[in-house]
């Protein structure tokens, strides 16, 4: 049995738990500094840089010099994919195989992971020139019709903190613009679904819609993608009130 009175015992387990409130600052922030992160959590700059060096050096989280601090790291975020695949709104999503049969196209269910979107699963649609689905594939959020659904339903400030100074371009068409991405942001705040009008890939359209919980918070992003050629802007309303019905099923699902 462990005695949590002995001063050695007591100091270890006040470490670790140091440690994880350092772990869920950077997980809900997305980046952070040394100075803030002691400032939040009330311990010295050099207890927080120590905590987060060490974290860095398990692959907990990463420091990219170029940035001004910390962001979750490879070990962080793949625990965090392994327990969202336990999780109900995955299996509840699983409605995904209908909705692909409704809609001909490929459908994929998608959570925000700081600056990217990762795939958690998806269903082919049927057609010869189809959107695969590599399960696990991240793509940037703000060039992404999941991506940017759920970077809408963010507080701004923090999208400005947990996307790059310097929003990348995947393909001719992507908003790399600051002032763009916040006017896009707030129209898919006010209409409630976002598309990706080849922003992410060349001849790729996508409309996507938040999956919320029952206080309206998002747990993930349901997406349809598919050629443009097929997936044209003036059915993209219809398809998302789709998506729309999908997603309230899949939220209220037992």
């Amino acid at each position: 049995m462990v005695d949590v009175n002995h001063p050695s015992t007591t100091e270890a387990l006040a470490s670790v738990t140091k440690a994880l409130d350092v772990l869920v600052l950077v997980h809900r922030r997305g980046e952070i500094g040394v100075t803030e992160t002691a400032r939040e959590l009330g311990i010295s700059r050099s207890t927080a840089r120590r905590i987060l060096v060490t974290l860095q050096s398990s692959g907990f989280v990463l420091h990219d010099p170029g940035q001004r601090g910390y962001s979750p790291g490879p070990r962080l975020v793949s625990m965090g994919l392994d327990a969202i695949s336990q999780l109900d709104v995955r299996r509840k999503a699983r409605r995904l195989e209908d909705l692909s049969e409704k809609l001909q196209e490929t459908v994929c269910l998608y959570m925000l992971d700081a600056a990217v979107v990762r795939l958690l699963d998806g269903v082919e649609g049927r057609q010869v020139l189809r959107v695969s689905v590599p399960l696990g594939q991240a793509l940037p959020a703000h060039v992404t019709a999941p991506g940017k659904v759920l970077l809408a339903l963010r507080d701004p400030a923090r999208v400005r903190t947990t996307l790059p100074a310097s929003l990348t371009a995947t393909a001719a068409a992507s908003i790399a613009e600051w002032p763009l991405l916040e006017v896009e942001l707030e129209e898919i705040r006010e209409r409630g679904w976002a598309a990706d009008l080849e922003e992410c890939a060349h001849d790729l359209h996508g409309v996507a819609v938040a999956i919320r919980n029952r206080i309206g918070e998002p747990l993930a992003a349901i997406s349809v993608h598919a050629p443009a050629v097929r997936l044209r802007e003036q059915d993209m309303p219809a398809i998302a009130a789709v998506l729309q019905e999908a997603a309230i099923a899949i939220a209220e699902a037992e």
